[in-house]
């Protein structure tokens, strides 16, 4: 199936957009936006929405201006309306002590809610496709999280404003046929632009994208659908199961601004998936499946020393109590006696 016919059904029978939509597009320049930017130029044509294009210029490349002009250009050509903005990711990153690459993730979706608000848009649409999908599922299982759900194909975000990811079924070799082979209203090709930060193996991801996922595929040339096939079926189990451990939850944890108490008598009676999940939901920090799986098991062992699960929360118990308290209660100082989780 084509790329445009994959889109097409996922905006239609995933319900991701509906009549009299206004929506933000985030666009990069790369032929993963340009393609959803054409496709939905297309779609309005079809239907009754809205689109905005959004550019960010992060700061970090020197061809990131002439991206955006590119991205302008098209937009003028689309007769898109287009809006342009600077993110400091660098004194971000420093600021809040963060790698880049959550710095730019953090201030893209920030920049984009101000500018939906601003713009009167209900919807964000990104353009994450089944390659990113796959590469993100990879990145979880190498650590340790425990979940295969993958890239949401919608979230909510603030106050009526939904997240949505249209190309989340297309694989990247679909979107650069697509890219290649669309002209714009006046004869011309698409333009689109390469960054090369995305050939550097200095990010984890990339190091998957390079390495991981050609080897997967010489195994079995299918493995992005599969990835994909299994994140769906994950994500419609983690929702069911999310909303069942969600009742369990509050009746058998109270938490505070310092101290969360999880009630054992009723937490044992749960089956091992809820408890499991339970703990995922209450844990203050690193929600890491080997994290969640050592607390288990000093539950069920009675463990009663005191165990530092991050450099802000230690764990004890009682006899009827599992106890996530802040560290601050205790002073910094006071942490060097605890031992960390596992040790």
């Amino acid at each position: 199936m084509k790329a445009w016919e994959i889109f097409y059904k996922e905006i239609r029978y995933g319900v991701l957009v509906k009549s009299a939509d206004k929506i933000l597009l985030a666009v990069s320049g790369g032929p993963d936006s340009v393609c959803m930017l054409h496709m939905f130029w297309r779609l309005c044509k079809k239907m009754n929405v809205e689109i905005v294009v959004a550019n960010f210029d992060h700061g970090l490349r020197k061809e990131s201006k002439k991206e955006s002009e590119i991205v302008q250009c098209l937009s003028e050509n689309l007769k898109v309306k287009f809006i342009a903005e600077k993110l400091g990711v660098k004194k971000y990153a420093k600021d809040n002590n963060v790698s880049i690459e959550t710095a730019g993730r953090n201030l893209r979706y920030e920049h984009l809610l101000n500018i939906a608000k601003e713009n009167k848009c209900n919807k964000i649409a990104t353009a994450h496709n089944a390659n990113d999908n796959a590469e993100t599922v990879l990145m979880w299982l190498l650590r340790g999280s425990g979940n295969f759900s993958g890239i949401p194909s919608s979230r909510k975000s603030g106050k009526n404003i939904e997240i949505i990811r249209p190309l989340l079924p297309v694989k990247r070799k679909d979107i650069e046929v697509y890219v290649k082979g669309q002209k714009l209203p006046d004869g011309q090709k698409l333009p689109f632009c390469i960054d090369k930060s995305n050939f550097s193996n200095e990010y984890t991801r990339n190091k998957i994208r390079h390495t991981l996922i050609p080897s997967f595929e010489k195994i079995n040339p299918m493995v992005i659908e599969h990835i994909f096939s299994l994140s769906r079926i994950q994500s419609r189990e983690d929702a069911f199961l999310h909303e069942i451990s969600e009742r369990f939850l509050k009746k058998c944890v109270k938490t505070s601004k310092n101290k969360i108490l999880l009630d054992l008598t009723m937490f044992l009676r749960y089956n091992e998936a809820i408890r499991y999940r339970v703990l995922k939901l209450i844990l203050p920090d690193k929600k890491y499946s080997l994290q969640i799986n050592l607390i288990m098991e000093k539950i069920l062992n009675s463990d009663k020393p005191i165990y530092r699960i991050s450099s802000d929360w230690i764990f004890k118990m009682t006899r009827d109590k599992a106890i996530f308290e802040k560290v601050a209660i205790f002073g910094k100082n006071a942490m060097l006696k605890y031992p960390v989780t596992g040790g």
